[in-house]
């Protein structure tokens, strides 16, 4: 790996977590607003139409937009192969509006989205749509082409505008879920249209991406993929289905605030992976296999240890963090936001484990593990969340079996697929540095928050303040504990000094 590609990835990486840093911030307290606005039953209708159609979108796309973004990242790609692609996109969105706004009867609608109006669900569809699917093929465009400055520039305006607009409407009274999702549609459709304008593809020379070349093409990639992708879209609606079911609106707020809250963790993972991608992708594809093995070390290690920051910094303070942000209402979903704050550590795993396999063109092996992982996932959604008076018993934990199920098979399903890349690239299993960083962050967030709560015990000091001293308590500790253990990281010592002494002058001269 050249020094120049070092920097280039370097410089991408950083701009793209720095913005998504920005951007999770802005996104979390635009979602307390519109939580805290609307209240725990009318939130969580909101996001379980949301989540329906998150579902919906594996079902319609099967895998192909992660064959396009791979075959962007191969190579360059003319302008014919992303005309054909958009051709596509376009059978996605209108095939569903006219099922859903034309043929559905009455009663699918009552029976899929709960006694939902169609007008509602059809909005919903459209800012997923525009969110998920358009807005996530923009990106991967933009990443090929290593416009990530652009890309996730356009992406923290958006959301910002999405906050500034949603305050003006919580002060104003006039917070509701149509006016919510009118808003995003504009706003997501701007940002799309912003970018879209940037992208320059070539024109194709005689008798290249023809039709029939691209579809045996995306065929190759994609047709292993229909079933995984269909089971994916049962395995995600179940999830969502269920828990309206049997536990109800409420319960869906909870969930829904703490997954939102969980995703903290795993920004460092979300901003680094269409960047990690293009690497392996094209790494792989020139051959340079030490490479993409040691990219993928080095990243697991890292991203697992960020995430295992945030949630160990974060677990203790759950109770406080609900009230100060979102009210008593939500006091009750206080045990599913501690046990969501762990998802994100192995999810950061899923994240890389799955590019890897994507990227690497190991798609046979993402459909068994995949299909295995989301069948297992099914059988246990339905025995935490059913009650015990079903036909089949269940547990009827509600909001808290649903985020304790997610971090159990979210642990199982990563190492599975670790072992397997490990086996596959003929690198050793990487295991230790999981228990190892994960309860380390963990306990010395504990530690940090019972030193804060004793100091402050007799004081009147208020949260935030709480908060600032187990922080100062908090990094030093993490700072000792990489400074032994540097490898937790994926770095060396040495690494460390480096890093090290361009933030701080002082540490360069003494090492001089």
């Amino acid at each position: 790996m050249t020094l120049l590609a070092s920097q280039s990835v370097v410089s991408r990486f950083s701009f793209s977590l720095m913005t998504n840093l920005l951007k999770a911030g802005v996104g979390l307290a635009t979602g307390l607003i519109v939580a805290r606005g609307l209240g725990p039953e009318q939130y969580g209708r909101m996001m379980f139409l949301l989540g329906t159609f998150l579902a919906v979108r594996g079902l319609l796309e099967v895998g192909s937009s992660t064959a396009f973004f791979t075959f962007l990242s191969q190579r360059q790609r003319s302008s014919r192969f992303v005309g054909w692609f958009s051709g596509w996109l376009a059978v996605q969105f209108f095939l569903p509006l006219l099922l859903i706004g034309v043929f559905f009867p009455v009663a699918w609608i009552d029976l899929i989205w709960k006694g939902e109006q169609r007008s509602l669900v059809l909005m919903a569809f459209i800012v997923v749509f525009l969110q998920s699917v358009m807005w996530a093929v923009i990106m991967q465009m933009g990443e090929s082409q290593r416009l990530t400055k652009l890309v996730q520039g356009t992406a923290l305006s958006a959301t910002s505008l999405h906050f500034i607009l949603m305050a003006i409407a919580w002060t104003q009274g006039w917070l509701e879920i149509r006016l919510i999702y009118g808003v995003m549609i504009l706003e997501w459709s701007l940002a799309i249209c912003v970018v879209a304008t940037q992208l320059r593809f070539p024109k194709s020379q005689d008798g290249e991406d023809r039709l029939i070349e691209v579809l045996k093409e995306f065929g190759r990639y994609c047709l292993p993929l229909i079933p995984y992708q269909w089971l994916g879209f049962v395995h995600e609606f179940a999830d969502k289905w269920l828990l309206q079911s049997y536990g109800g609106s409420v319960q869906q707020a909870y969930y829904s605030v703490a997954y939102q809250f969980g995703a903290i963790a795993g920004i460092a993972a979300s901003s680094f992976l269409n960047v990690f991608w293009k690497e392996i992708a094209e790494a792989n594809h020139e051959g340079k296999n030490e490479r993409v093995a040691s990219l993928y070390r080095r990243v697991s290690r890292g991203l697992f240890f960020v995430s295992a920051t945030v949630a160990g910094f974060l677990v203790p303070w759950v109770e406080e963090i609900i009230i100060l942000t979102l009210g008593p209402a939500y006091v009750g979903g206080s045990v599913v936001l501690a046990v969501m704050f762990l998802y994100p550590m192995h999810q950061s795993m899923g994240m890389i484990g799955g590019t890897m396999l994507y990227a690497t063109g190991r798609i046979r092996a993402q459909v068994i593990l995949g299909m295995a992982f989301m069948i297992s996932s099914l059988v246990v959604c339905y025995i935490v969340l059913v009650p015990s008076t079903s036909v089949i018993p269940g547990f009827g934990l509600e909001a808290i079996g649903l985020a304790g199920k997610m971090v159990a098979m979210q642990f199982i399903g990563v190492n599975v697929t670790a072992i397997y890349l490990a086996r596959s690239l003929n690198i050793k299993f990487d295991w230790v540095y999981q228990p190892v960083s994960g309860l380390g962050c963990i306990g010395a967030g504990w530690f940090a928050s019972e030193l804060t709560r004793w100091y402050f015990e007799d004081t009147s000091a208020n949260f935030v303040q709480q908060m600032m001293l187990s922080g100062l308590l908090y990094l030093p500790m993490l700072l000792a504990f990489v400074w032994l253990v540097p490898s937790l990281v994926g770095i060396t010592r040495h690494d460390f000094i480096t890093y090290a002494s361009r933030i701080y002058p002082k540490v360069r001269n003494g090492q001089r």
